[in-house]
């Protein structure tokens, strides 16, 4: 049988079963419901791609950072690059994920590339930060492959359908690379949304960090518009200023309420919400689960 499972009813392969070697692993997650996951860090020694079908998924970097994407978008971990799903809980969502092997031994069992493509690929990774827009085309072409994926006929070894899986394989890598090396919507972050984020993360326990006034501030000490820098922000990060601090706070709570006996609403409170309801209904809107929820699933005793 081809493929295996994983968090439960979520099948992943071999790229060696398709006679891709230079693809370590792929599948294809469906979240119907917030789903609880390891909250360890991960990393891979070869890059890794998650295309979004529908719904958003967020991972937490090193140091507050955040890489989010959104249906119909893609983010790219560079080889080496840590991260895990932010707050250890899959928000409802359908991606389709993969991996590479490390670059030398990707590019020495180069089957569905060239070795001077992948080396390519893995520099274009090192550069790209922000989310991506997959135009409509490759968006089709990555429903048929995520449905090709659950196909009982793959699972038994279909070799027509595992040709047309490896086809559309190839298809959604090469498209993504063109949107990149286009430059549309791509690259590294800007020094403003830098320099935007660091006074975000750093004023996110303020207690009008709900307040659009906050935003203002931020962008009036960056010297631009609140419009501007919101508009900046949200095509380079995949979420609004707003966002990104309420992620921040809600992350902090969090490692309170798996790691503390401190009661749900005085977390709430110290984080900067202004009622325990408030705090609920915003904590299960990013996190997927209410406090009390969450707190039992990491912290059961």
């Amino acid at each position: 049988m081809i493929g295996s499972r994983l968090l439960g009813q979520q099948p992943t392969f071999g790229g060696a079963d398709f006679g891709i070697p230079e693809i370590a692993l792929f599948g294809y997650y469906q979240f119907r419901s917030a789903v609880p996951t390891s909250d360890t860090w991960e990393e891979h020694d070869g890059i890794e791609i998650l295309f979004m079908q529908s719904g958003e998924a967020c991972w937490d970097l090193p140091d507050d950072h955040f890489s989010m994407a959104t249906g119909s978008q893609a983010v790219i971990f560079p080889a080496g690059q840590r991260h895990r799903i932010s707050n250890g809980v899959y928000t409802p969502c359908r991606l389709l994920w993969l991996v590479f092997q490390p670059k030398e031994l990707a590019c020495g069992s180069a089957r569905l590339f060239l070795g001077s493509e992948i080396e390519a690929l893995f520099d274009m990774a090192n550069s790209q930060e922000r989310p991506v827009d997959l135009p409509e085309g490759p968006r089709r072409v990555l429903g048929e492959l995520c449905s090709r994926l659950t196909d009982e006929r793959l699972m038994i070894g279909s070799t027509p359908m595992m040709a047309e899986v490896r086809s559309k394989v190839y298809s959604s890598v090469t498209s993504l690379w063109e949107v990149c090396a286009s430059g549309r919507n791509s690259g590294a972050q800007s020094r403003l949304v830098r320099q935007a984020a660091t006074l975000l993360r750093e004023g996110a326990e303020d207690d009008i960090a709900d307040k659009d006034e906050s935003i203002e501030d931020v962008a009036r000490q960056l010297g631009y518009g609140k419009s501007r820098l919101y508009s900046l922000f949200t095509r380079e990060v995949g979420m609004a200023p707003n966002d990104y601090r309420q992620r921040i706070r809600i992350k902090r709570c969090c490692e309170k309420l798996s790691k503390t006996s401190e009661s749900v609403t005085a977390i709430g409170i110290d984080g900067g919400f202004h009622s325990s309801q408030y705090f609920s209904r915003v904590f299960k809107k990013y996190v997927g689960v209410t406090p009390t929820e969450y707190r039992r699933l990491f912290r059961p005793n």
